[in-house]
């Protein structure tokens, strides 16, 4: 009993040390002390599983702990800690080896999560996933670890297809030599067909049975059949339990698994129980690493990816001829894209009913033009499309609409908890005109978007994790709009699978010309500086995803802080009685980060994407889009130099004092609190005008002030001296928050434009830019599609369609409120 209470209070004592930290909000002034803090913390969840693993009992106790610690967070109201709490259990749970039906903790554990469902997202939906789980796990004990191991190893069956597979995206001229070769290991490793079946089938008897049949007679058993034998009977163990998660009844349930497994049982020849207590001991399984696959990324698209439809001939084919309009890939449809809703007033005050909701049920086939009659099949598609469970709604800005400059923003004073959204209307309608607004509201937002051509029909999900800083976030989102519009014209990859968009932050060190996993300086939290005082290289969409979900920031991010001789180091095996390592192969700690992260991270977040329209001295127009920054004038220049390696000593760095200052005119669309944008146009001679995505700050995350943070560097006073080099006497920076920028060369001038701090994305020769937020680029069409047969007195004159894109990154919990 003492050493019970002992390992107890040694789990719930690592358990508060995981969650720690997490109810702190820092301000810009604190976040170095909070982050150096959450560096030490962020070991605190691995280390936690380590304790875990040296006893089977140790899971049991664990997840009482969190049903203990989840009672005082709904007593206490603490939000933040939801979603850990949640993650953690069924983490936990994934890996219990035994949860003996009378102790009822998996029905006291729904109970526990069930008062959850009143609250706001993205609570109530983590929660509701998590009760989904623990229904099926009481029907059929293990069924999680089962799908998971056999869609990660691409183990079919007859009753399951579905398979996952992680694709590892690096540069290696920008990752360390440790951090590759972890990902080299993990591209490597893999697991015979016997072994696994072995595993699944030991592990569906213990999860059922407990220790009634000791698992290493069954193992010695198991491993005298050949793959065939094997494969058959894993075929036919996943069989019974998906019929008993099929099942209503929990008892019957449970009840068919056992019998099912007693009759394999005597067909392995397996001595009957006696009824007596078993010699047998509990064994902790741990999750066989996934199959990765590692590629060389360095462009700004995700064409390496078609080389995984070699193994998808059938959708490969299918993809050259959709079968009917309604099957069109639309990479943002379903269960969230970036689209407008037309609300009838009649209908409004929904919106503002005092149910605490984040929710709003909408569909795109409610004002779709009339199409053919459906199959019964694809029929009850869309009827469960349409009754499934509510759609998340996050808050934003309108500021996608490119001809937005006769309409004004009107915001609507509501509560924090409920969905904000904004009006778009032209500012003196006529009397008529005002007639017809009334009867049609536009309401603008963002919604999740889902790379695929029929999410419920996939069978195939595919990770792409990404490694990088904030220039290699920028790839990711100009390859994200790229493929979609690809996939949009001839769906290939979207066929073949639901996508999933991963990003574990590398810094950069610009001096080495390599990344690092450093412990940051307190000059800030990611800031690699360069001589002309221009930050080189940062870390601020990975540090946007942090704030936005705090177990991203403690699990994924804080970990990469530490060294990387700890974070790359070979751990070693857990050498214990109870814990099966005959099969595992025991990685770095950073592989166990990724694993992690793949596996328990299911919601994105939304980042805004911008688009820069070009026009060149040429007249060739082009445009680009970027997720973080654009630099014009010097900086852009500056990286421009040092991107041509070690030719680039010959043209020396200057910095802004040196510089040759640009004449612009510059337009810009300010953004205040009070919603109403302040349109100036202003002429000035400038070094460098750079605009940076405001997200450094906590009071920046709301959704409704989506902005980008302007800096111009203004040239007051220039000396023009006799030698043939003048310096810029005086110089003043201005900082504005805009969501709209139009800057033009004065005369002849010309100026360089760089986005999101890629050296090798500087485009000179640049006559005019034009920034704005990214919008789907086949808005008005669709617009016009699907609006053509409605009745032109119901349609207002102008006519605002706002389909925001933006970059999804798969977080724990999405982005919290």
């Amino acid at each position: 009993m003492e050493h019970t209470s002992c390992t107890e209070d040694r789990i719930q004592h690592a358990l508060d040390r995981c969650l720690d930290g997490l109810r702190q909000s820092p301000t810009a002034a604190h976040r170095w002390d909070v982050l150096m803090c959450s560096v030490g913390q962020s070991m605190n969840r691995w280390s936690l599983e380590e304790l875990v693993k040296r006893n089977p009992d140790n899971s049991i106790i664990l997840l009482r702990q969190i049903l203990r610690k989840t009672k005082e967070v709904q007593e206490r109201c603490q939000y933040e800690l939801v979603a850990p709490l949640a993650v953690t259990f069924a983490s936990t749970l994934l890996q219990t080896p035994y949860c003996p039906p009378d102790t009822e903790l998996l029905e006291r554990a729904m109970e526990a999560f069930r008062g959850f469902l009143t609250w706001p997202e993205p609570y109530c939906s983590l929660c509701r996933n998590l009760l989904s789980t623990l229904q099926l796990e009481i029907k059929a004990p293990g069924i999680s670890f089962q799908r998971l191991v056999r869609e990660e190893q691409d183990l079919n069956t007859s009753c399951q297809s579905s398979k996952t597979m992680t694709v590892l995206l690096m540069n290696p001229s920008e990752v360390p030599a440790d951090f590759l070769s972890v990902a080299e290991q993990l591209s490597c490793v893999q697991h015979s067909e016997k072994d696994a079946y072995v595993t699944l089938i030991k592990h569906a008897f213990q999860s059922t049975l407990g220790t009634k049949y000791p698992l290493c007679k069954i193992h010695s058993t198991l491993q005298a059949k050949d793959v065939e034998e094997l494969r058959e009977m894993f075929s036919m163990v996943s069989g019974v339990l998906e019929t008993a998660a099929a099942m209503s009844d929990p008892l019957k349930g449970r009840g068919h698994v056992i019998q099912e497994l007693e009759g394999l049982r005597e067909r392995l020849s397996l001595p009957a129980s006696n009824g007596r207590k078993c010699d047998g001991k509990l064994q902790t399984f741990p999750i066989p690493t996934a199959k990765c696959q590692m590629f060389q990324w360095e462009k700004d698209n995700f064409d390496v990816l078609n080389t995984l439809l070699e193994d998808e001939p059938q959708d490969l084919s299918t993809s050259e001829h959709p079968k009917e309009d309604e099957d069109k890939v639309d990479i943002e449809d379903d269960e969230g894209h970036d689209t407008l809703s037309v609300v009838s007033e009649s209908y409004a005050p929904s919106f503002n009913s005092g149910a605490d909701s984040d929710f709003f049920e909408d569909s795109d086939d409610s004002v779709s033009s009339p199409k053919p009659a459906k199959s019964p099949a694809r029929l009850s598609q869309h009827l469960y499309r349409l009754l499934r469970k509510p759609r998340s709604l996050n808050r934003t800005k309108s500021l996608g609409y490119t001809e937005s400059k006769d309409f004004s923003v009107v915001r609507e004073i509501r509560s924090n908890s409920l969905p904000h959204h904004v009006q778009l209307r032209s500012p003196e309608p006529s009397s008529s005109q005002a007639l017809q607004n009334q009867t049609v509201r536009q309401v603008c937002f963002r919604r999740r978007p889902i790379l695929s051509c029929d999410e419920d029909d996939k069978s195939a999900t595919l990770r792409v994790v990404v490694f990088g800083a904030d220039h290699v976030a920028g790839k990711v989102a100009r390859a994200y709009s790229s493929l979609r519009q690809k996939e949009n014209a001839c769906p290939r990859l979207s066929r073949a699978f639901k996508m999933q968009f991963y990003f574990v932050p590398v810094k950069r060190d610009s001096a080495a010309g390599q990344a690092c996993l450093t412990s940051p300086s307190p000059k800030g939290i990611n800031d690699v500086v360069s001589p002309n005082g221009a930050e080189d290289s940062t870390n601020d969409i990975a540090h946007l995803l942090g704030m936005l979900d705090p177990w991203y920031e403690r699990n994924t991010l804080s970990l990469l802080k530490l060294p990387a001789s700890i974070v790359c180091q070979q751990t070693s095996k857990t050498e214990t009685e109870s814990y099966d390592s005959s099969y595992e192969q025991r990685l770095p700690i950073l592989a166990d980060l990724v694993l992690y992260y793949c596996r328990f991270a299911a919601r994105p977040a939304l980042i805004q994407l911008y688009q820069a329209e070009l026009t060149f001295a040429s007249g060739e127009r082009r445009t680009e889009v970027f997720v973080h920054s654009l630099e014009l004038g010097h900086t852009a220049g500056t990286r421009a130099i040092k991107a041509m390696g070690t030719a680039s000593k010959r043209f020396g760095i200057d910095g802004d004092r040196e510089a040759v200052p640009l004449t612009l005119e510059i337009m810009y669309n300010r953004v205040v609190i009070s919603g109403r944008s302040q349109c100036k146009k202003e002429s000035k001679m400038c070094t460098s005008v750079n605009l940076t995505k405001a997200c450094k700050n906590p009071e920046e995350l709301d959704s409704q002030l989506e902005c980008l943070q302007l800096s111009m560097t203004e040239v007051l006073k220039r000396q023009n001296g006799k030698s043939k080099k003048s310096y810029n006497m005086q110089l003043s920076l201005t900082e504005v928050k805009v969501d709209k920028v139009q800057v033009s060369g004065a005369a002849d001038t010309t100026f360089a434009v760089c986005l999101d701090q890629d050296e090798k994305k500087v485009l000179q020769s640049v006559i005019r830019c034009d920034v704005s937020v990214c919008s789907k680029p086949d808005s008005a069409s669709d617009w016009r599609r699907r609006r053509a047969e409605m009745s032109a007195q119901i349609q207002p004159q102008h006519p605002t369609f706002c389909s925001l894109l933006c970059l999804p990154i798969v977080t724990f919990s999405g982005a919290l409120p």
